[in-house]
């Protein structure tokens, strides 16, 4: 589940709303769940089967929230907004990494007032995001396609770059003293401490920190950057 609480900045009518994992199976770990297949989630508006990682639960907590596809959710807001936008369902691509692994990537656009994002996702088996994750924002009246071309790029070059190298005895490192990568919720962590995505990969923050003791007594600098620049 993602959540997203700054909407409000870009496009105060929309308030707040959440992007859940539609169809999402249950996990395997439990033989009672594997056994159950939840029933398929609609969207309040089309009534079509919300597809995995596309729905999105919107409103507020005075009028109540309603569950829509992304479709239908970004006809809403271009209503609300008074917006010429027109809605494109990009299909999966895959690509391949510096190391030679194929990833397959699912594309979600959302309307988001005065802008549009395109965001890119991993799914795990399960049908929770994971792995590489990018997004590019752009005029929402402008050509969407074009936008996609951009964001594809931008993908091709981070998969060209390997931050991470592996050694029989060490485990995973960091190579030639550069990471850069994507802070994750960690479930275990109970929120206390995060994730750590680099090269697609997941490490905890132990896992991470223990990276980091290579470089005992050497300097280092921390900066944070937008989901949607590129670093």
């Amino acid at each position: 589940m993602i959540e997203s609480h700054g909407v409000e900045h870009y496009f105060p009518a929309l308030k707040r709303f959440r992007i859940t994992t539609m169809g999402k199976k249950p996990s395997s770990a439990s033989p009672l769940s594997a056994q159950h297949t939840p029933s398929p989630v609609h969207c309040h508006t089309c009534h079509q089967v919300i597809a995995v990682a596309d729905g999105v639960t919107y409103g507020s907590i005075e009028t109540g929230t309603r569950e829509l596809c992304s479709r239908c959710f970004n006809e809403e807001v271009a209503k609300k907004g008074g917006l010429d936008f027109q809605h494109v369902q990009f299909e999966p691509q895959e690509m391949a990494d510096a190391g030679g692994a194929i990833h397959r990537f699912h594309f979600r656009v959302h309307l988001l007032g005065d802008r549009v994002a395109i965001n890119v996702f991993e799914l795990d088996q399960t049908g929770d995001p994971q792995g590489y994750e990018f997004q590019v924002l752009g005029d929402p009246e402008g050509d969407l396609f074009a936008l996609m071309g951009t964001l594809v790029s931008r993908m091709r070059r981070a998969l060209a770059q390997n931050h991470l190298e592996y050694d029989e005895r060490f485990g995973w490192g960091i190579a030639d003293c550069l990471a850069r990568g994507r802070i994750a919720w960690d479930a275990d962590g109970d929120g206390r401490v995060p994730m750590v995505v680099i090269d697609g990969r997941s490490f905890t923050w132990e896992q991470f920190g223990r990276m980091l003791t290579t470089f005992e007594g050497w300097q280092f600098r921390l900066e944070m950057h937008d989901r949607s620049e590129e670093i």
